[in-house]
């Protein structure tokens, strides 16, 4: 472990230790000796801060920067000593209230420094920043509720207030636990797309359950949440239906497996390279035609995932398509001898597929794909002749990673073409350019 690192986790467990020191002087009735205690422990955690404040302001290429940018870094440095020593004066009511306001500053200041710990997003590992933020805004409403309680509750519509906060901690927990989850066990899932698949679905899980829960806080009376829940149901099925059927075409592609992250897709008129299958929108890194040899555009497009409900979507280059089938044909007058044309097409093309034949293999059986591609990869290049009324057309069809199909044809027109030049005895081409 190098110092630095070393350094950050012993502040962040401080910031850990201070939050808990804080909420334990505000909150819990205490004897006095274990007040004292509180407040030394308080007392060193604020001298570490600031000495920690101190080198790093000195080891900064410009301190007066530093200080501005790391500010609220110094209410972290505030004992709580001095917030009861002031408590304790006889002042009035709105100088109390300010006192806490400030109290709740440092709350937020040792929060703040907490997050900045570098260990929270370590290469290799799954980042825990979003546990930290939701985790630190949960505490500051609740600390917040605690402070304010009385406060709020005496304003002309502070309970409002309370269920609005109360509502916003239930959200809170609902997504502190898809994280935890997430950073436990979903990210041990080896696989990208059920990775993410899985993760949003518990997310929205949660998030669902934690509307039903905030609905049942709000609304207690029945015949209240009926009628509310009725009209609600009323507006979002005219005002929200696109993104209910952009929901449900995301609920299809995830059951259905129709494309994952990774995949090349066309969607209706589009193509491109799935990035991300969000809730409402697929992100694709855009590519050409096989005019342009389905190079990338350097556009980013969003696709609305109800397309996939009432649009032709074909996928290729993923686990489910390792293989695509590619064609190269030549005109032949019918004087030529079709065998040697066969032998020459075969034996080019089965030399330049070669090294690609245990990779599409490979990528069938770990993908999962049907059997159908791989019998085509095993079949290997086959040709057919097809008569015309003034010439033979000689198509070889044969195997080809998706990514190398464009390529391949004009490779292979170039190949094969050369080959049969060099028998000009065998292979005869039709006269004229008509053709």
């Amino acid at each position: 472990m190098n110092t630095g690192f070393a350094r950050e986790l012993l502040m962040a467990a401080l910031a850990i230790l201070s939050i808990a020191l804080l909420v334990v002087d505000f909150m819990v009735p205490l004897e006095e000796f274990w007040i004292d205690v509180v407040y030394a422990l308080d007392l060193a955690i604020c001298s570490v801060f600031a000495a920690d404040f101190v080198a790093d302001a000195r080891s900064s290429k410009e301190t007066r920067g530093y200080v501005k940018q790391h500010w609220i870094d110094l209410l972290a440095m505030v004992p709580a000593y001095l917030f009861a020593y002031f408590e304790s004066l006889p002042l009035i009511g709105a100088a109390l209230r300010s006192l806490r306001f400030i109290r709740l500053a440092r709350f937020i200041a040792v929060v703040m420094r907490m997050k900045r710990a570098r260990m929270l997003v370590a290469k290799g590992r799954p980042s825990k920043s979003k546990l930290v933020v939701y985790l630190s805004l949960a505490g500051v409403l609740l600390v917040f509720y605690a402070m304010f309680l009385k406060d709020i509750e005496k304003l002309p519509y502070g309970q409002y207030v309370v269920e609005s906060i109360l509502s916003a901690v239930i959200f809170l927990v609902a997504l502190i636990l898809s994280e935890v989850l997430y950073v436990l066990l979903i990210s041990k899932i080896d696989d990208l797309h059920s990775r993410v698949s899985v993760g949003r679905v518990t997310k929205v899980t949660l998030l669902a359950l934690a509307l039903a829960a905030v609905i049942s806080f709000v609304f207690r009376e029945l015949l209240i949440f009926v009628f509310s829940f009725g009209v609600i149901g009323l507006i979002l099925s005219y005002s929200l239906s696109p993104l209910i059927s952009n929901f449900i075409g995301w609920v299809y592609i995830n059951v259905r497996r129709a494309y994952t992250i990774g995949d090349s897709v066309k969607i209706g008129d589009v193509r491109g390279i799935v990035v991300d299958i969000g809730y409402l929108m697929t992100t694709l890194v855009e590519v050409g035609d096989e005019s342009s040899f389905w190079s990338v555009t350097g556009r980013i497009l969003t696709v609305p995932n109800s397309t996939v409900l009432s649009e032709i979507v074909a996928t290729y280059g993923s686990r489910l398509s390792p293989v695509r089938v590619g064609t190269v044909t030549f005109n032949l007058a019918y004087e030529s001898d079709l065998n040697v044309v066969r032998e020459i097409l075969v034996k080019c093309v089965t030399d330049y597929i070669r090294p690609d034949i245990d990779g599409m293999l490979h990528a069938c059986e770990s993908g999962n794909c049907p059997v159908a591609f791989r019998s085509v990869i095993e079949a290997g290049p086959r040709v057919i002749f097809t008569p015309e009324a003034s010439w033979i057309n000689a198509t070889v069809l044969y195997p080809c990673p998706p990514s190398k199909l464009v390529r391949s044809m004009s490779d292979l027109t170039e190949i094969i073409l050369r080959e049969l030049n060099k028998v000009p005895e065998a292979v005869k081409f039709p006269v004229g350019r008509n053709r």
